[in-house]
């Protein structure tokens, strides 16, 4: 079947460009239809914009010709079109007879195509793919375009073209996958913004969608009410004052200012700074380990999504009222575009609600200590997230379990370093063993760190500091990498990966089989001398 290029893979392929009289055609819809616009919706003009040229210039290539058919009768000096050659013209100069044992008797016809002689077949009495009809019904095959099922199967192409070549111009204005003229867009003055502060303030800082906030504005009533939004939500995003703070698909401002103090800055406990080491230096089953551990640090991608989402919380994080966010968490979210953004978290027994906060960038989700603290959750407790009944709502659960006493690691501080004791202690909830430590002096062990910090201790140091301790409460004197992964991080943020190359790199810790390690202090000595 013979089709118009533009019903064409390759007409949508690579080489496929937007030109300025595409560009022409979205700042004239724009200002015609004076509503910001997806960019599906613009991708769907552009289509529709190509269909229209099409059908111009096939037009314009038939005006005065015949569309060649091999069932067609052609005269001498007859101007034909060929589709099938991308609209080719030519003029007939000869017909002859011709003859093919399978076809019988036919014409064929000799043909001028920019100054190249070609000969086809005429008055072909067989089936054949190159015929339409007759000559009406061929020019209606050649124009119909199901604009339709052309932008079903071609939009994400435009739509990858048209992102990048809007972006680049002024006169044109996103947010998020809306687009709009600059040129139409509501006034949104200081004193609008001003009023905006104070409604949100009165709000305790909100969140209030930008439907909420417009009523107190006083802005025209003749400008239609999605440009009045998003004029409103264009000016709040310049505005340092302001922050977008819900998922993708809806729009809710929030005071910054009136942030929890644990968003507004990175609590000191969680910060990062980033330690260069020989990753190749991991073996396999260290890698696993970090896999296992996901840290929201460490350089792991996350594998299909759980519909549970298990961790073991980690000092920093209790002692910040925070939840990682690691790999594998991320995977349960709502996509945002937001650098901080406002959830839910659902107790999956008590059904109480924690308005809680994502902070992509340090890689956490804040305003869990109250909840950490009622139920009694430890260091190496079992955290459990899943999806909830709505996008912007996760279930928070732990294994619950009857409180009992167990031997658990406590922490204390001795000649200004850190010490372990094994002592009895009420749990009520699933642990992992390896990973629980706690602290019944935690401003002791606050000053450790920040001593730690200020003298940048190295990895090694620590270890060494910590290791004689954790491995006297054991008769084999071993610890376990990830008892050693929980503890160096009351003392400093250190993901799994840095740590586990320490311990290869340094020839005074010495493996001894499932992921547990003995400390030489007499080697460590040498190494230091």
């Amino acid at each position: 079947m013979i089709q118009a290029q533009i019903q064409t893979n390759a007409y949508w392929g690579a080489n496929f460009t937007l030109t300025e009289a595409d560009i022409e055609q979205i700042y004239n819809h724009l200002l015609e239809v004076e509503r910001p616009q997806t960019i599906d919706q613009i991708a769907r003009v552009i289509i529709a914009h190509r269909v229209r040229l099409s059908t111009q210039q096939i037009k314009k290539q038939l005006d005065g010709r015949t569309v060649y058919q091999p069932q067609g009768n052609f005269e001498i000096d007859q101007e034909l079109v060929f589709p099938q050659a991308k609209f080719a013209h030519g003029t007939v100069t000869a017909v002859r007879q011709g003859y093919n044992p399978g076809y019988g008797k036919f014409d064929v016809i000799r043909v001028d195509i920019n100054n190249k002689e070609r000969e086809f077949a005429a008055n072909l009495t067989v089936d054949h793919p190159l015929n339409f009809g007759d000559e009406e019904e061929a020019i209606t095959t050649l124009l119909a375009v199901d604009l339709d099922a052309l932008y079903e199967q071609h939009v994400d192409t435009v739509v990858a073209k048209l992102q990048p070549e809007l972006e680049e111009r002024s006169e044109f204005v996103r947010l998020g996958s809306e687009w709009f003229v600059k040129a139409l867009m509501a006034e949104v003055n200081v004193g609008h913004l001003h009023l905006a502060e104070a409604i949100l303030e009165l709000s305790n800082g909100g969140p209030l969608s930008p439907d909420e906030i417009l009523p107190h504005l006083d802005m025209d009533d003749g400008i239609d009410k999605s440009v009045q939004r998003f004029s409103l939500n264009y000016a709040l995003q310049q505005d340092k004052r302001f922050d977008e703070i819900a998922p993708t698909g809806q729009v809710a401002w929030f005071l910054h200012r009136m942030e929890p103090a644990g968003v507004r800055e990175t609590p000191e406990r969680l910060v990062y700074q980033p330690i260069p080491y020989d990753r190749p230096l991991l073996s396999p089953q260290l890698l696993a380990l970090e896999r296992e551990l996901d840290d929201e640090w460490s350089d792991v991608k996350s594998p299909v999504t759980d519909d549970v989402v298990q961790f073991t919380l980690i000092y920093p994080h209790r002692w910040a009222g925070t939840l990682p966010l690691s790999s594998r968490v991320r995977t349960l979210l709502p996509t945002s575009r937001s650098p901080r953004q406002r959830i839910i978290l659902l107790d999956a027994e008590t059904e109480e609600e924690l308005a809680v906060w994502i902070v992509k960038e340090k890689r956490y989700i804040y305003g869990l200590g109250d909840w950490y603290e009622a139920n009694k959750i430890p260091v190496g407790g079992y955290i459990q997230l899943k999806a909830g009944p709505e996008p912007n709502v996760l279930l928070l659960d732990y294994e619950r379990r009857r409180s009992q006493r167990e031997w658990v690691r406590l922490a204390h501080v001795l000649d200004n370093k850190i010490q372990f004791e094994l002592m009895r202690r009420s749990i009520g909830c699933g642990y992992d063993e390896l990973m629980m430590v706690g602290t019944d002096v935690v401003a002791a062990i606050d000053a450790l760190w920040r001593r730690a910090e200020t003298n940048q201790r190295s990895i090694a140091s620590l270890l060494s500091e910590i290791f004689p301790p954790l491995a006297s409460l054991t008769p084999q004197k071993t610890v376990h990498a990830k008892t050693l992964y929980s503890v160096i991080n009351m003392l400093r943020r250190v993901p799994p990966g840095p740590l586990f190359a320490e311990l290869v790199r340094h020839s005074s810790f010495q493996p001894m089989g499932d992921h547990y390690w003995q400390f030489d202090r007499d080697r460590w000595q040498e190494e230091r001398n």
